[in-house]
Order: C-alpha cells, then structure tokens, then sequence
C-alpha cells in the first residue's frame, strides 16, 4: 500500500538520505589525514642488573610547541634517586645526527620513578638529546624484557606536548671481555759472513768491510747481541805464530795506534725511531779507525737496547795489525761467532 507523505515531510527524508550518502563517501574523497607521532628512547649506559648508571634521552618530537619541561618515567623496579640535584645532565659526546637538547638543566624535581627537567622550545622533526649522569642517579632493576617507561615534553602548563612510551632490556651481564695475544717476535740477521782482512801492515792498521747486525724485536726489555772469538786472536796455522788480541775487557776499547793487534769495533748506524734506545757495550765501542774491543773466546756483549726494535742496525768492523816479528803467512784467520736475544 503506497502512502502518500506531505510534501515537507519527503523534503526532510530526502535530506537525512542525503546526509547518511555523504557520511559514507566521504572518507573516500577526503581520507581522514594519520596524526604524526614523534620517536625517541632512553639509551642507559649500562643495562646489567642491578647496576649503577647513566644515560643519554633523545626525542624527535611531531609537534612544535613551547616546551616548559621534559618528564623521563623510568620502568618499575628501577632505583631512581630522589635527590633532584644529582640528575646533572651534559649535551657532549651524543649520539650521531644529535642536536643539544636545549635549555636542559639540572633536574627540577623527582617524583617515584619521574624525573622532570627544564627544556627550552624545541622544533619538530630534530633529534634532541641529552646525557644524564652516572652517578648517584639511577640503578637497574634485575633481569628481564620490556621493562616500560615514558619520555613526556610538556607546556609550562604541563600539559603534554609529545609521548614517546619506550621499553628497556635488562640482562645478567652487559659486558664482553675482549682477550688477545701479541706472539713474541725477534729477527736477527747478518749482512755477510765474511771479513777479509787481506795484506795487514806494520805500521799501519787494516780495516776489514764492516759486517751489519740488524734487529727486530717486540720484546719489552729490548735486546742483547754477543761476540765469541774462537781464537782470541789471529792464528797461523803454517807456522803457529798469532796475532793476539791486545788488552782486557775493561770497558775500554783498544788502540791499534802503537801497537800490534786484532779487535772488533762496533759502530751505531741505526737507531730506529719508537723503540728501544740502542747502546754500545764500552768495550767494543771503538772512537776511531784504529781501535776496537779485546777479543775473547767467551761471548762477551757487544750492543743492546732497552725496548722494542723495528730496525736496530749495528757494523762490526775487524780491525788489525801485524807485528814486526809476525811471521810471513797467508792463513791467520780466526772465526767470530755472533748471536742475539730478546730480552722478553
């Protein structure tokens, strides 16, 4: 049965009918626009159970507004210290991208797991940061997941300009030992094994080719080198006659000036440059071209240094020359042996 309505009566159905199709195609054509959220997080210095520490806040804000103030609630179980004054705070050393969050300050109250401190305005879309100290403010509760806090800015009417809710993790242990082992290294190396001495003169001395002695070492203490003469002196075979090393070991080297002989000089050519300083033992340091170290057949020291060496170089240098009453022979000869340690 079809029933006639009045005629202002249509004009009001249509009008509701009219209003529910709006309703429903609305959100088509102007979709309602997300509300930005800001970002942020407390990062704690140290997040082993129940441990002392501190900790840097950061906040990139959604909104501009005039901040008054920033309000960090740390999760349950945490110790927060009550006394206002220890929260100090620093905007060095922050994390990369980090502006200095501005106008913070020293903490303005402490209420249960609260902490307010002073802000200045802060502009949205900037990472703002600030560390608060380690001592005297906070310790961590034990161990476990999801342990939920709070980062609040605010107007000086306190009302909330920004919430960023985060959650921390605590653990038994946040600490890896970091071990190594550096291996002991010593080189030693000889540049010849050879010091011919050829013809020698009476009146005058002979000078063989100096002979390097190059070092590398790691060792703290530094190194030591030694000489051993199998002889003590210079020793024909064909006629038993010798060329003796003059002198003693007396920590004084011996001249060949005046007199017959056969010595070793030992001469600093490089010091090499952050290591141990190199030394030469008295006795072998000779001061010019005739003199040298008395010669034994025991080893006697010849150099060191007293670190490290990336290298050390020192030249040994025979020296020798024959007496009136030596003998003619081509074989006087006689054998150095040389050797190193690390002084480890």
């Amino acid at each position: 049965m079809f029933i006639s309505l009045p005629k202002k009566e249509k004009l009001l159905h249509l009008g509701l009918a009219g209003l529910l199709v709006l309703g429903l195609i609305q959100p088509i054509f102007y979709p309602k626009q997300a509300q930005a959220a800001g970002t942020g997080y407390v990062r704690l210095d140290r997040i082993k159970a129940s441990t002392t520490t501190g900790g840097t806040v950061c906040i990139n804000n959604a909104t501009t507004g005039t901040e008054a103030d920033v309000q960090v609630t740390f999760p349950t179980g945490f110790t927060v210290n009550t006394t206002a004054s220890n929260w100090t705070v620093t905007t060095t050393n922050l994390p990369s991208g980090a502006t200095a969050w501005p106008g913070i300050t020293t903490a303005s109250a402490v209420s249960s797991q609260t902490v307010t401190f002073p802000s200045s305005d802060l502009s949205a879309s900037t990472l703002y940061c600030f560390n608060f100290a380690s001592s005297s403010t906070l310790t961590t509760s034990t161990a476990g997941n999801d342990k939920t806090g709070s980062i609040v800015t605010r107007t000086g009417a306190s009302a909330a300009i920004d919430t960023i809710n985060y959650a921390a993790s605590i653990i038994s242990n946040d600490q890896i030992a970091v071990t190594a082992t550096v291996p002991s290294t010593f080189t030693f190396a000889l540049s010849g094994n050879t010091a011919a001495l050829s013809t020698l003169s009476t009146s005058s001395v002979t000078s063989a080719t100096g002979i390097t002695a190059t070092v590398n070492t790691n060792a703290t203490n530094g190194w030591i080198a030694w000489v051993k003469s199998t002889n003590g002196s210079l020793s024909s075979s064909a006629t038993s006659d010798t060329i003796t090393s003059p002198g003693s070991s007396n920590a004084t080297p011996e001249s060949l000036a005046a007199q017959a002989g056969y010595v070793l000089d030992t001469d600093l050519t490089t010091d090499a440059g952050s290591g141990g300083a190199v030394t030469i033992d008295a006795e072998f340091n000779g001061t010019d071209t005739n003199s040298g170290g008395h010669l034994v057949t025991t080893f006697a020291a010849i150099a060191s240094a007293n670190g490290p060496a990336a290298g050390d170089v020192v030249t040994l240098v025979v020296r020798a020359k024959a007496g009136s009453l030596n003998k003619a022979a081509s074989d006087y000869a006689d054998t150095l042996t040389v050797t190193a340690a690390g002084q480890f």
